[in-house]
This record gives C-alpha cells, sequence and structure tokens, in this order.
C-alpha cells in the first residue's frame, strides 16, 4: 500500500506537499553528513499527524531533535535563524550582538546613541567607524518569522540619515534585519546606497554568512542551556556563544 502523502502547514496557514528534496537542500545548506538525511527525513515522518498533515515549525524541531544526539555542529548551524529570534522580544541584544560581530571585524562600534539632526534628534542603533568613514544602522528586529522587512523601514530610516547626516559627519546608513527583506525595500536600498543586511540579502554576505563566517554564534544557539538560563545571560549583556 502506497504511503499517503504528507501535506505541509505554512506559518502562514498555506499548504504545500512535503518535499524530500528541499528538507535535503536544507540540510546541505549547514552542513549535515550525506549519510544522515535518509535517517532525518524518516525522524521526521515518524513525526507527522494522524492526518498526515506537519507545520514547518514541527519539521524545524524534529530535524534539531534528530541532530542534537549526532552531530552536534549541524545542530547548532542548524537552529541559528531560530536562535537570533530567541535574542528577543527587544531588539537592544540583537542590536549589541551585531555590534560584536562588527568590532570582531575591525570596527569602533557604538549602540544606544543619540544624535543631533537638522531637524529633530534620534535614537541610533549602532555608529560604525573604520578607514574614516562613519555609518549609521538601523537595526530592525522581529521576534516572529512572518513577514518581511518592508520599504517603510527603509523609507524612516533613509530620512533620519539625511537628517542627522551633515552635523554628525556620516558616510553611508545600513539596515540589518534578522528576517527576509522584500523585493521592493531591495531595490529602494540599490537605489540610495543604503547598505542592507538580512536573511536573505544580499547573496553573499547576508546575515547567515555574516555570523557563520567569524563562527560568532549567539548564545542562545547553545543546546545544553534552559530558557531561564538563557535569558540570565542575555540580560546581563552576554549575547555570543563564543
Amino acid at each position: 500500500m502506497a504511503a499517503q502523502p504528507i501535506t505541509v502547514i505554512k506559518r502562514d496557514g498555506s499548504e504545500v506537499p512535503f518535499d524530500d528534496h528541499r528538507v535535503i537542500c536544507s540540510m546541505e545548506r549547514v552542513g549535515v553528513p550525506k549519510e544522515l538525511h535518509d535517517r532525518v527525513l524518516a525522524h521526521i515522518k515518524e513525526k507527522v499527524q494522524a492526518d498526515n498533515t506537519i507545520t514547518t515549525d514541527e519539521i524545524f524541531y524534529h530535524i534539531r531533535e534528530f541532530l542534537v544526539g549526532r552531530d552536534k555542529k549541524s545542530a547548532l548551524r542548524f537552529n541559528l535563524r531560530q536562535a537570533i529570534f530567541e535574542l528577543g522580544p527587544t531588539g537592544f541584544p540583537f542590536e549589541k550582538y551585531l555590534g560584536k560581530i562588527f568590532a570582531d571585524q575591525g570596527y569602533k562600534v557604538q549602540t544606544d546613541l543619540i544624535m543631533e539632526g537638522e531637524c529633530v534628534s534620534h535614537e541610533i542603533d549602532l555608529l560604525l567607524e573604520k578607514d574614516g568613514k562613519r555609518e549609521v544602522i538601523e537595526a530592525k528586529f522581529h521576534n516572529q518569522r512572518v513577514g518581511k522587512t518592508d520599504i517603510h523601514v527603509l523609507l524612516y530610516t533613509y530620512a533620519r540619515f539625511l537628517d542627522i547626516k551633515g552635523k554628525n559627519n556620516l558616510d553611508g546608513v545600513w539596515v540589518a534585519t534578522n528576517t527576509k527583506i522584500s523585493t521592493e525595500s531591495i531595490d529602494y536600498a540599490n537605489c540610495k546606497g543604503i547598505k542592507v543586511l538580512s536573511w536573505n540579502y544580499p547573496q553573499e554576505w547576508n546575515l547567515a554568512e555574516f555570523v557563520e563566517k567569524p563562527k560568532m554564534y549567539p548564545v542562545t544557539t547553545l543546546t545544553d542551556l534552559t530558557t531561564e538560563e538563557e535569558r540570565r545571560f542575555i540580560d546581563n549583556g552576554i549575547v555570543l556563544a563564543s
């Protein structure tokens, strides 16, 4: 008797057929050993509901559940995006986390400051200084995966930059976000010269690579910590696992 097809329920409520290839591609991206691929797929399929449905969050959970005891390095990398979400619920730990990675790249970094503009004063998430250039970053943190960072964030970030640029000798502006970014936002950023750091853009040196190349993982990737222990570290300003 042929196995019944499995339906995946996405976060927005839409439904798609379960796709082995898509899951394998996700595993390949984070370096899961090839010999574990079929075992991971079998593990997921054992966990489907009685009505042959499974949510994307459940798929994520079961992959990580399987990997933790078998390939801890892959489990850590697979958990990266969720771990960054878990830096919340506020955006300040995300700002601090970004600052640590930029500092490791040779930038002088200041976080959470006020800059006077031509019209009004503005709260600035990060100020970067390197090689004689000064750039500001708007760190847009989301604590849920639903949705993308849209053009409104780019619009107000650029307007703020124009107000503070002259009085503060600024050379550039960034938008950094832990979600994907909309196509319209990318078009606007390219038009105005705004640098973007997001989960899906740019193709090279996006947020995942920004974290993984220097191996500066958030403290929330550590699989041995309880939620309470994670919170205590974050509340005490410890945001890096390394």
